[in-house]
């Protein structure tokens, strides 16, 4: 059965949200459409179209950019509220609605793809692979001390939402350009996030807000939290949740955490969404007080233009590597691939060349943010060795210093 493909319209727009509440199990509310219409790309977004002109399929994409290793970016798509109607499942929508959306992100040269995925094992067959994994963690305040107090200097100061909203796109803009893996924010991205809408709440309270100030009264980090309040025999059990934590060095990232530690009739420190290697661990005089909660699949990447995304990146050493790589869902982009780089250039290009590695489209997004070594998926039989010695030079090749983080879901 064939079903059309298009852009929804913004008269349209209601319905479509209405299409995907029951996916993802949520009942619109006054909000609902003003915040959907805020952040969503009309021009991006594809509705499936019955016979009967119901829609029954929904997709969309955000415009980014994407840091790359080496504080470089790429033009990137962020792929958001996927659904199919459950009345019209195994019709082959969703495929063709993947099918359709690729081409279109490849139209308007983006070299990438990104999806935070809702379940793990769809977006495989489409060529997306798990890029970056991220960290729930848990530290009670009891015996939270740092090993190594901040050298930041400056000052914390609480501030109104509105000096939050003045100062955070800044500083979380300079920070996200050093982090592999995080996205810009646009302006509906804030004015969105800074709504605090109860159903996001989680429970907890409306957000709290500080800033931190350099001697010369800059602002060079923010923190945004919220608490809950509970008790156990009479003893507070509140937790202080993070949900914004970004500073211009870590020095000024540790006086934050810091704040977050000396609150009285706080419990427990929550930090959803961090990165896998988050530095604090090391700072605590007692790492055991800190607590990984989950490791989960964060961010999945799919690469659509080889020579441009490679050619965007840097890398750990100095090589040449030719990668051999499968595209089952777009077969025009397998093919043999040149990539030459180090710190400071990089260059990908088609070649008639043996290959060094061979692997699919899904294994070159894995490993593309270095987010996970060649040899982990050689060991799991996902990636082949064809020169010997290529699978450690991979490892040093494509590896990241810092991790990955996705740092804004979407």
């Amino acid at each position: 059965m064939t079903f059309e493909l298009r852009p929804t319209t913004d008269d349209e727009l209601p319905l479509f949200i209405r299409v995907m509440e029951d996916p993802f199990g949520f009942h619109g509310g006054e909000h609902t459409l003003e915040d959907f219409r805020g952040v969503l790309e009309l021009d991006r977004t594809i509705a499936a179209i019955d016979t009967d002109g119901a829609i029954v399929g929904t997709a969309g994409a955000f415009t980014f950019e994407l840091t790359l290793p080496g504080n470089l970016t790429v033009a990137a798509a962020g792929v958001t509220i996927v659904t199919v109607h459950a009345t019209h499942r195994r019709r082959g929508i969703l495929r063709s609605m993947m099918r359709h959306q690729l081409d279109d992100i490849a139209a308007r040269g983006e070299p990438v793809a990104l999806l935070t995925a809702s379940e793990s094992l769809i977006y495989g067959r489409f060529g997306y692979g798990l890029g970056v994994l991220g960290a729930n963690y848990t530290i009670a305040t009891d015996h939270a001390t740092l090993i190594r107090p901040p050298t930041a200097g400056g000052r914390l100061r609480l501030c109104t939402k509105e000096e939050f909203e003045e100062h955070a796109p800044g500083v979380y803009d300079r920070r996200r350009r050093q982090i592999p893996g995080a996205v810009n924010r646009a302006d509906t991205w804030w004015t969105d996030w800074l709504h605090d809408r109860e159903h996001d709440r989680g429970g907890a309270s409306e957000r709290w807000h500080v800033l931190h100030e350099n001697d010369a009264g800059e602002v060079d980090g923010m923190l945004a939290y919220r608490r809950t309040r509970d008790t156990e025999h009479g003893l507070s059990r509140n937790q202080f949740r993070i949900d914004e934590l970004y500073g211009r060095d870590d020095e000024i990232e540790a006086a934050l955490w810091q704040y977050t530690f000396e609150h009285d009739l706080i419990h427990t420190v929550v930090a959803k969404g961090r990165p896998v290697d988050e530095p604090i661990r090391w700072r605590l005089a007692d790492p055991r007080q800190l607590t990984t909660t989950d490791v989960v699949d964060d961010l999945w990447v799919r690469i659509i233009d080889v020579e441009a995304a490679m050619s965007a990146r840097r890398y750990g050493t100095t090589d040449r590597l030719v990668v051999e790589a499968h595209d089952e869902f777009r077969p025009a982009t397998s093919g043999r691939y040149a990539i030459e780089g180090g710190a400071d250039h990089a260059a990908c290009t088609r070649t008639d060349e043996p290959a060094d590695l061979t692997m699919g489209i899904v294994e070159l997004g894995c490993i593309y943010l270095g987010g996970v070594t060649p040899t982990a998926l050689h060991r799991a039989r996902r990636i082949d060795e064809i020169t010997p010695g290529a699978m450690q030079r991979a490892d040093a090749f494509f590896a990241s210093t810092p991790s990955p983080w996705m740092t804004t879901g979407f």
